[in-house]
């Protein structure tokens, strides 16, 4: 399908997506597409303090704006009037929704911005001025979301974008080489155990149990001479040092030690990710890290990783209900993708 041609390019637009980590990376193949498709438009992004890390570093982007409890919990009528007051001075002349929430698209007709396109899912779209229906049976976000481009006629398919800042590359490299004395001389294997912390929908139920990944680390650094990072939250670091511990191999606990972007410049250089369910995995993939992500009670038919670049495996089994990881994704099947993950690595090496 060909652009809609009535509808006038943007000059200055804005995405409103305010939460959280892994949703508003989902959202960054609708940023991409418009970017491309408006080469010439200023596009803007409103986003939590939470989520901010996720885009702070992206070059598409000119502004960030802050949307402080809109779209958390806890959030007010007069948080919605301030985020309108402020989007207001701004004059956008078009505002993109990705979101099924009617004081979203509230915020935006409250500021004046005149093309309003959003989702309208459960009679949630009154305020825009495009409603859009995602496709009937289609399920993962990222998909949903670009579903406001296909509805201007824009058929662009791009996958999630993650841009480390400068500095965190750096000091990553800085660090493999003084701290940990990696020349690349062997696999680099990066395993995130936590997650489950969103203010919207925190569900620790989504971390696969520690005992599991200890024996997939030692798999890895058995059977493929693998150095084994442990990377997390500060919060988590003593659920990293418990996996250290029940280790029989060595591994580094990075928790805590390690921001968003230096993360995700650890991932440009890493053989394999693994985590759950939760905002780091989908930066290990966006930047093109191979990435194994563990699902537990979310289905990755809707949340996984939504990359185009380097090899996702998402694993899931449907835990039941209340879930239980006692019916979840085994270890051997965790092996199994890991090595085949690895191998795919050392062809795509080899033929470098």
């Amino acid at each position: 399908m060909k652009r809609d041609q009535s509808f006038a390019p943007p000059r200055k637009a804005l995405i409103l997506k305010p939460c959280c980590l892994s949703q508003v990376l989902l959202a960054t193949p609708l940023l991409a597409v418009l970017s491309e498709t408006f080469p010439q438009a200023r596009f803007d992004w409103a986003v939590s303090e939470w989520a901010r890390q996720a885009i702070a570093a992206n070059p598409r982007l000119k502004e960030l704006i802050p949307t402080g409890r809109v779209g958390l919990p806890g959030g007010r009528w007069a948080d919605v009037r301030q985020l309108a007051q402020q989007l207001r001075q701004e004059e956008y002349d078009t505002c993109f929704i990705p979101s099924r929430s009617g004081w979203l698209g509230l915020a935006a007709w409250l500021a004046g911005i005149p093309r309003r396109i959003g989702l309208n899912v459960g009679g949630r779209g009154l305020t825009h001025t495009i409603r859009v229906r995602p496709p009937a049976g289609q399920l993962h976000e990222a998909a949903v979301y670009l579903s406001l481009a296909r509805a201007l006629g824009i058929e662009r398919e791009m996958g999630m974008e993650y841009y480390p800042p400068p500095d965190d590359r750096a000091a990553v490299t800085q660090r493999l080489v003084d701290e940990l004395n990696w020349l690349g001389d062997a696999p680099l294997i990066v395993i995130h155990p936590g997650g489950g912390q969103n203010p919207v929908r925190p569900d620790a139920s989504k971390r696969w149990p520690p005992e599991r990944f200890a024996l997939l680390g030692n798999h890895l650094a058995r059977a493929h001479q693998a150095r084994v990072l442990l990377v997390g939250a500060t919060n988590e670091r003593p659920l990293a040092q418990t996996i250290a511990g029940l280790m029989s191999s060595p591994a580094v606990n990075l928790a805590g030690r390690l921001s968003l972007g230096a993360l995700g410049a650890l991932g440009e250089v890493a053989d394999l990710y693994v985590g759950n369910d939760t905002g780091p995995t989908h930066v290990a993939a966006a930047v093109g890290c191979p990435t194994l992500a563990i699902f537990g009670p979310s289905d990755p038919a809707v949340s996984a990783p939504y990359a185009t670049k380097g090899h996702v495996v998402a694993l899931w089994r449907d835990g039941g209900t209340p879930f239980t990881w006692a019916n979840g994704v085994t270890v051997s099947e965790a092996i199994a993708a890991a090595d085949t993950l690895l191998a795919a690595t050392k062809n795509v090496k080899r033929e470098t």
